[in-house]
C-alpha cells in the first residue's frame, strides 16, 4: 500500500496559517521573528507561535519552524534558547541549515526533532546518510534531484524525505547562491535574498557581444518557471517522498488556500486509485490563476533545459484571456474574444505591442453594448482599457475575484472549513445527571456529567432528533457531528442550557487531550543552562597555533598550475572540477601536476566538484581510488555527501571548501569530527568575525583573498539551453567548448560564466575580490592559508597575481610589511579586472 504523503504548507502570517489548516494541510512550516530564511515575511512572535501550535495541534496539523540561516558565533546561544522555547512550546520539528547549530542541538536539545534544510544542498545518497548519522530526522532534498535519484535514496536509507512540489524555484542550488549577497549585500543565507535572478540579463561572448536577441528569446535568463507537479502525484508518491512541500512563505494567504485545497484533493484522489488518477481542468486553471510564471515539473524527470525557464516574464502571468480583436472608436472600448470567463472585479493585463504591459481592474463589461456583470468564455466583450492597445495584443487575467473570495472565506469566516468528525454518546435518565461522551478520529475520548439531574418530562421529552440538532451546532469549533448514539430511559428532560454547557465541557476536554497527545516533555531552564554551559564551553577553548602561513591557488588547467607553482604558490587545488572552455583534464594531467609540484616543493590538493549527483559521485570516487598512491597533499571537499564518505576512498587529509558555509566555531568543531584538517571560511564572513573565530579556532583557517568568486552553481545551463538547443530528449550541441560566455546586467556589468564537465553553470562575480592590502590583518586574525580563486583564469593572470601575493606574504613573514608596495600591487591587479575590485564582505558582512 502506498504511504500517505504529508502535505506541507507555507505560512508567512497568521492568515496564511489558518488558510493552510482549513484547506487540508497535514503540516505547516513557518518562521519566528529571528533566524529564518524569509525575513521579509510577517512571521510569528513568541505568543503567536504558541497560539499557532495550539491552533494546529487541536486540528491534527503539525508545525515545523524554520531556523534555516547561517549563524555567527555571538548568535549561537540566543538561537539555542529560541530552539528551547520552540521545543517547550511543542513544535513538531525545526528546519536547520547551519552545521554548527545542528551539532550543538544534538547536545543541548536532543529531544527536539531536526530537519535538514534544502539550504544544506543535500543532493546525493551519501549526503542523506550523513544527515541521518548527524541526528536529523528528515532531509529536505535539493530541488535539482530527479525521481530516480530520490527513489534510490529512499530504497537505500528508508529516510524521511521532503521535496518541493509546487511554487517558485531557485535557479541556483539552495545554499550555494551568493549573488544577492556579493552584489547587493543581502544574503540568501541570512534570509534577505533580493532575487537578482529575476532581473534581465543578456548572454554575451568573451568580447561582450550579445549572442541572443532578447526580443526573440527574452531577457530573464536566470528566472525559472514555477514548479507544478499536479499531473505527477502518483509518481512522486511511488518514489518515496514522504513530505510534499509547497513553496510560498512570501505569498498571500489566498494563494496558500487555493494551492493547498487543490493538492489536498489531488493527493486524496491518488490514494484512492493512482491508476485512474487525473487532474480536472478547473484544478489546473486555479493553480495557474492564483500565481504562475509558466509551469514546469522542475527536475523530477531530468534536466528540462530551456523548458525550465520563464525567459519573457519573471512574475505572475495569470491565465490567458484572449487576444484583442479590435477597437470600438465610438464607445472607446477594446474588443476581446474571451477564452476564459470574466466578471467585474477581475484583474487583467494586456501585453501591448508598444510600451510593455498595461494592467487594470475590470469595472465594466459590455456585451453588444449592454453592461453585464459576468461574461462566459467564447463571448466577444467590450472593455474600457487605457493605453496604446492594438489588435493581436495578448490579454491575461491576473486576478480572479471569485477565486480569491472563495479562498478568503476559508481563513476569514468564524465557521471552520476543515472539520474533525466526532462520535457522541448520550445517556439520560430521570433523577440522574445526563452523561455525555465524545470520541474523535484518533480514538481520544472525553466525558462529563451535567450539573442538574434529569426531570420527568410533562410535554417535550428528550429525543434522538432533538439531541442530534443540539449537538450538531458546532459551527465555530473545529468539530462536526459524525455519529450520535443515545440511551434514553423514560420521558426525561433537561434544560437546553445544561445540554449546551455539557457539550462545551466535553469539547474543551477533548481539545486538551488532543494537545496533550502531541506534547513532548519540556526541558527545564536549569537543565538547559547546564547543557548550554557544557556545549558552549567547547567553543571557548583557546585557539591552537599554526606557525606556517601559506599561499594557495585554485586552477582548472595544467598550464595555470605550473604558472602558480613557478610564481610561488605553496598549495595548488586542481583536477576534480574543470571547465569546458579550457578543455578536458584527465588523470594523466593530475599525475603530471603532482609530479611538477613535487619537484618544485609545492603541494597538490585534488579539488572535487561542489555538486556530485550519485552517478557523478561514483565516477569521482572511482578516480580517487585509482589515484590513491599519488603524492597528493589532500582532497578539497565541498559537499556534505563526499565529506561523509571521503575516508572510504582516500587516506589523504581533507580540506573543507567554502561551499560548506563555515560561518561559526561550532561548524569548525563539526568538521573536525568529520576528519577535516583545514577549513575554508565562508566568503560572507567579515574580518571582525574571522578575528573572533581565530581566537578559538580548532582547525587551520583558509580564506579567499583574490579572484572572481562564484555567485551561483546551477544544474541549468543558459548556454546549452539557448545556444545548444538543450531540451527534454535533445542533446546539447556543446557551444561552451573552448568558448567563454557571460551574463550582462542592466548597467553593463558582465558576470562571467563557465560550464563544468557535468554541464552545470558556474556564474562568477563581475568584480574581483582583492584584499592584498589586508593580508597582514587576515594573518593576524588567525588565517593560515590565503587562497587565490583562479579557476577560470589563464596562466598569465595566475603568474601575475600569485607573484604579488607571494611578495606580500613574504613581507609579512619577514616583518617588513610595506603599505606602498601593497598599494602598487593592488593597482597592478586592478588592471586585470575591467569591472573593478571589491573587498567583498570583509568590511561590511551580512549581519
Amino acid at each position: 500500500m502506498t504511504q500517505r504523503p504529508e502535505l506541507l504548507a507555507p505560512a508567512g502570517s497568521w492568515e496564511a496559517l489558518v488558510a493552510a489548516v482549513q484547506n487540508g494541510a497535514d503540516a505547516v512550516y513557518l518562521g519566528g521573528k529571528m533566524f529564518n530564511a524569509r525575513q521579509s515575511a510577517s512571521n510569528f512572535d513568541h505568543d503567536e507561535m504558541a497560539r499557532a501550535v495550539e491552533y494546529a495541534h487541536v486540528r491534527g496539523v503539525k508545525i515545523y519552524v524554520t531556523v534555516n540561516i547561517l549563524l555567527a558565533d555571538h548568535e549561537l546561544e540566543e538561537a539555542l534558547r529560541f530552539l528551547h522555547f520552540l521545543h517547550n512550546t511543542g513544535v513538531d520539528g525545526v528546519i536547520l541549515q547551519d552545521l554548527g547549530l545542528a551539532r550543538l542541538v544534538r547536545e543541548v536539545l536532543p529531544e527536539l526533532p531536526v530537519h535538514a534544510s534544502t539550504q544544506m544542498t543535500v543532493h546525493n545518497l551519501e549526503g542523506v546518510k550523513g544527515m541521518l548519522e548527524a541526528g536529523f530526522k528528515r532531509v529536505v532534498l535539493a530541488r535539482e534531484m530527479d525521481l530516480q535519484e530520490i527513489a534510490r535514496i529512499k530504497q537505500e536509507t528508508g529516510a524521511d524525505l521532503e521535496a518541493f512540489i509546487h511554487g517558485a524555484l531557485c535557479v541556483c542550488y539552495s545554499g550555494q547562491c551568493l549573488m544577492s549577497s556579493l552584489i547587493g549585500g543581502r544574503s540568501g543565507n541570512r534570509g534577505k535574498c533580493a532575487q537578482p535572478c529575476r532581473l534581465p540579463y543578456q548572454l554575451v561572448d568573451q568580447g561582450g557581444k550579445n549572442r541572443v536577441d532578447p526580443s526573440e528569446v527574452g531577457e530573464y535568463l536566470l528566472s525559472p518557471r514555477d514548479i507544478n507537479t499536479s499531473l505527477y502525484i502518483p509518481q512522486l508518491m511511488a518514489a518515496g517522498i514522504h513530505s510534499f512541500k509547497i513553496e510560498g512563505r512570501m505569498k498571500r494567504p489566498e494563494y496558500v488556500a487555493t494551492v493547498i485545497r487543490t493538492y489536498r484533493g489531488l493527493i486524496d484522489r491518488a490514494l484512492q486509485d493512482s491508476g485512474a488518477y487525473t487532474v480536472q481542468e478547473e484544478e489546473s486553471r486555479n493553480l495557474a490563476q492564483i500565481f504562475n510564471r509558466d509551469f514546469s515539473p522542475g527536475y523530477f524527470f531530468g534536466n528540462p533545459g530551456k523548458d525550465l525557464m520563464s525567459y519573457k516574464r519573471p512574475n505572475n502571468r495569470g491565465v490567458r484571456l484572449g487576444r484583442v480583436k479590435g477597437y470600438n472608436r465610438q464607445d472607446k472600448r477594446v474588443e476581446i474574444l474571451l477564452e476564459e470567463p470574466l466578471r467585474l472585479g477581475d484583474g487583467i493585463e494586456v501585453w501591448v505591442t508598444e510600451g510593455g504591459r498595461s494592467g487594470i481592474e475590470i469595472n465594466s463589461i459590455f456585451i453588444k453594448g449592454q453592461p453585464v456583470e459576468f461574461a462566459p468564455a467564447g463571448t466577444l466583450v467590450g472593455l474600457p482599457i487605457p493605453g496604446k492597445i492594438k489588435p493581436g495584443d495578448r490579454v491575461f487575467k491576473t486576478h480572479d475575484a471569485q477565486l480569491m473570495e472563495r479562498a478568503r472565506e476559508t481563513f476569514t469566516s468564524p465557521r471552520e472549513t476543515r472539520k474533525i468528525p466526532l462520535e457522541f454518546f448520550v445517556r439520560a435518565r430521570v433523577n440522574e445527571p445526563l452523561y455525555m461522551q465524545v470520541r474523535d478520529d484518533r480514538g481520544l475520548a472525553a466525558e462529563a456529567y451535567s450539573g442538574e439531574v434529569g426531570q420527568e418530562a410533562l410535554k417535550r421529552p428528550l429525543t434522538q432528533e432533538f439531541l442530534q440538532e443540539q449537538l450538531n451546532r458546532l459551527g465555530n469549533t473545529p468539530f462536526e457531528l459524525a455519529r450520535l448514539k443515545v440511551e434514553l430511559e423514560g420521558k426525561v428532560m433537561l434544560p437546553m442550557r445544561e445540554i449546551n454547557e455539557l457539550r462545551r465541557q466535553v469539547l474543551l476536554a477533548l481539545e486538551q487531550k488532543r494537545l496533550s497527545e502531541t506534547r513532548r516533555p519540556g526541558v527545564g531552564q536549569s537543565a538547559l543552562n547546564r547543557r548550554l554551559k557544557t556545549a558552549l564551553a567547547q567553543l571557548e577553548r583557546p585557539a591552537a597555533t599554526w606557525s606556517e602561513k601559506s599561499l594557495a591557488v585554485s586552477v582548472t588547467d595544467l598550464a595555470s598550475l605550473k604558472a602558480a607553482v613557478r610564481s610561488g604558490a605553496d598549495i595548488v587545488y586542481f583536477g576534480g572540477e574543470r571547465f569546458r572552455s579550457k578543455g578536458p583534464v584527465g588523470e594523466q594531467d593530475i599525475h603530471d601536476g603532482a609530479e611538477f609540484c613535487r619537484r618544485h616543493k609545492a603541494s597538490l590538493v585534488l579539488s572535487s566538484p561542489r555538486i556530485l549527483h550519485d552517478t557523478e559521485f561514483e565516477s569521482f570516487t572511482h578516480m580517487l581510488e585509482r589515484l590513491r598512491d599519488l603524492p597528493l597533499a589532500g582532497i578539497l571537499v565541498g559537499n556534505l555527501g563526499l565529506l561523509n564518505r571521503i575516508g572510504n576512498y582516500s587516506d589523504k587529509p581533507v580540506i573543507g571548501d567554502f561551499s560548506l558555509n563555515i560561518f561559526n566555531s561550532a561548524s569548525l568543531l563539526y568538521l573536525q569530527e568529520k576528519g577535516v584538517t583545514r577549513a575554508t571560511l565562508s566568503p560572507e564572513l567579515s574580518l571582525k568575525q574571522i578575528q573572533e573565530m581565530g581566537e578559538r579556532a580548532i582547525l587551520p583557517l583558509e580564506a579567499a583573498v583574490q579572484g572572481t568568486l562564484p555567485l551561483m552553481n546551477t544544474r541549468y545551463c543558459p548556454v546549452g539551453s539557448i545556444l545548444g538547443g538543450m531540451a527534454p530528449g535533445k542533446k546539447c550541441g556543446g557551444p561552451c567548448k573552448d568558448q567563454k560566455f557571460g551574463l550582462k546586467d542592466r548597467v553593463g556589468l558582465i558576470f562571467p560564466l563557465e560550464v563544468d564537465q557535468f554541464c552545470r553553470m558556474h556564474l562568477f562575480n563581475a568584480k574581483e575580490l582583492c584584499v592584498i592590502e589586508e593580508v597582514p590583518s587576515l594573518l593576524k586574525a588567525g588565517v593560515t592559508v590565503l587562497r587565490i580563486e583562479a579557476r577560470r583564469e589563464d596562466p598569465h593572470y595566475v603568474a601575475r597575481t600569485v607573484g604579488h601575493y607571494r611578495q606580500a606574504l613574504d613581507r609579512f613573514l619577514q616583518g617588513g610589511w610595506n603599505e606602498q608596495r601593497d598599494r602598487e600591487a593592488k593597482q597592478d591587479l586592478a588592471e586585470q579586472s575591467p569591472a573593478g575590485l571589491t573587498k567583498g564582505h570583509y568590511f561590511r558582512g551580512v549581519i
